[in-house]
């Protein structure tokens, strides 16, 4: 694998300490695969709840004042997370809502992976406030990786990797993903398969079956090993991640049309939501034919390692 296979990364950040986490896997990739970082302030129309401060609220947000105050903010922000990138940061302010302005500059910029933190909000609170980290999974076709905010920033390594496959394209994505940066970071590869009830007249197989599915070529390019659990998915995937002290989980996110919205898979949203580690999504969508051609040549994480 050489160090252009991630060659620009996108981290949003609202200048807060919990994007932190998420600046300094940045520079960790930055320094081991020499991965550009853009970093990303989305500068948020302000709605004031008296209509009548509108237009002021309006003008003062979008003042050349205000906008050069975020920028030094965010020139110092960028000093302060990448002092040793140097010229490999670049700084943008974008007026959008946050969802809107990282969806469309990780497109702008050709974005290799968004990279961005999460509150780690639970409950009503995060029901009523939403996920812009889950906003974004839905409308991005980009691999997003989510940092909680309880994962402490001196972490930034990866040594072990648990990707969960079920046997689909979008499986075979996400492994593809999980191999590439296991062999980068010469870290230990657990591919994870959680059985459900109709798995169970094939159990006894599922083990030639799982070996099988993946490629030989897999265990030639990283140290591999297998784990088939029983159970619901989610919870068995967090379960595994926690108990091998993995340092990054990688998984599928398969988009689907739901009267006219875009939703993901509840597995996949449960593991980002609860994981205590970093979680690499990689999403799909559900389209035409030349839809997802145009989706699977956009893999280029996996298929610049495939052709290594």
């Amino acid at each position: 694998m050489t160090t252009k296979v991630i060659q620009r990364i996108l981290v949003p950040t609202d200048l807060s300490d919990f994007s932190r986490g998420a600046a300094a896997w940045a520079a960790m990739f930055h320094r081991r695969l020499g991965s550009g970082i853009t970093l990303l302030y989305a500068n948020q129309p302000y709605v004031p709840i008296d209509i009548f401060e509108a237009p002021s609220a309006h003008a003062l947000q979008t003042s050349p004042e205000f906008r050069e105050r975020m920028a030094e903010e965010l020139s110092k922000f960028a000093v302060e997370c990448f002092p040793h990138c140097g010229s490999s940061v670049d700084t943008v302010i974008v007026d959008k809502s946050p969802a809107e302005a990282i969806v469309e500059t990780a497109t702008k910029i050709d974005a290799d992976l968004i990279l961005m933190g999460t509150h780690g909000r639970r409950g009503w609170r995060r029901a009523l406030l939403g996920s812009v980290t889950e906003t974004v999974a839905r409308a991005t076709d980009r691999p997003l990786m989510s940092v909680p905010a309880s994962f402490a920033a001196a972490e930034t390594d990866i040594a072990t990797i648990v990707c969960p496959v079920n046997f689909t394209d979008i499986g075979r994505q996400a492994l593809g993903d999980a191999v590439a940066l296991a062999g980068a970071f010469a870290a230990e590869l657990l591919v994870v398969y959680v059985a459900d009830p109709l798995d169970e007249p094939y159990l006894r197989h599922l083990t030639e079956d799982l070996a099988a599915w993946v490629e030989p070529a897999v265990r030639e390019r990283c140290k591999y090993s297998q784990i088939i659990s029983r159970g619901d998915a989610a919870e068995q995937v967090l379960e595994i991640a926690g108990q091998t002290g993995a340092d990054l989980i990688v998984i599928g996110a398969q988009h689907k049309r739901f009267f006219d919205a875009t939703v993901l898979g509840t597995t996949t949203e449960r593991v980002v939501r609860f994981a205590k580690q970093p979680v690499w999504t990689v999403v799909s969508h559900v389209g035409t034919p030349k839809e997802l051609h145009e989706h699977k040549a956009r893999s280029r994480f996996a298929v610049a390692h495939d052709a290594r």
